[in-house]
């Protein structure tokens, strides 16, 4: 694989993507391990701007979302999906929402993020999409190891917005 961030890397990048891979996240697919590169290198924005794009509630119905969410909380280890609730938890409290609040107004299991199970992550999260997508895409933006389980077309398209936003910036 060429250098991350040369023409010949974005090149590779878009044909693979075009050549579709496995929904395995284990198997190393191009799409996942793309995503991986480009969240932790790429500019902030544009992993936010990817983020949002594939999350978009015009795009995708609060159903399926919170299904998605889910499904990645699933996979994940308990440590790991603490970190997301409580990163979700500290940036919904700056807005005013405490955690018990939330807890009520949800149906979560419990407002503490250690014990919190996959379905009440996906909730937690699928409320911040909707009703707070900046902090949403800051989260999610933060971990790809939490999208790296979510399904295989969802991923790619996060990897075709980052990667499309960095072509445009280096062709101007």
């Amino acid at each position: 694989m060429p250098q991350w961030g040369s023409q010949d890397y974005k090149r590779a990048v878009f044909d693979q993507l075009a050549q579709g891979g496995s929904a395995d996240p284990s198997g190393g697919t191009a799409s996942y391990d793309h995503f991986d590169n480009f969240s932790q290198a790429a500019p902030r924005p544009d992993v936010e701007h990817g983020v949002g794009e594939v999350f978009h509630p015009e795009r995708m119905s609060p159903d399926q979302a919170q299904a998605e969410l889910s499904k990645a909380a699933g996979q994940i280890d308990p440590e790991q999906r603490a970190e997301v609730a409580q990163d979700l938890l500290d940036k919904l409290h700056l807005k005013g929402l405490t955690p018990t609040w939330l807890q009520k107004m949800l149906g979560l299991q419990t407002a503490d993020p250690h014990q919190v199970s996959p379905d009440d992550l996906g909730k937690l999260a699928e409320y911040a999409r909707q009703n707070h997508p900046e902090v949403f895409k800051q989260v999610i933006a933060d971990k790809p190891w939490f999208v790296r389980w979510m399904s295989h077309p969802l991923v790619a398209a996060m990897v075709g917005i980052i990667a499309g936003k960095l072509l445009n910036r280096a062709y101007k």
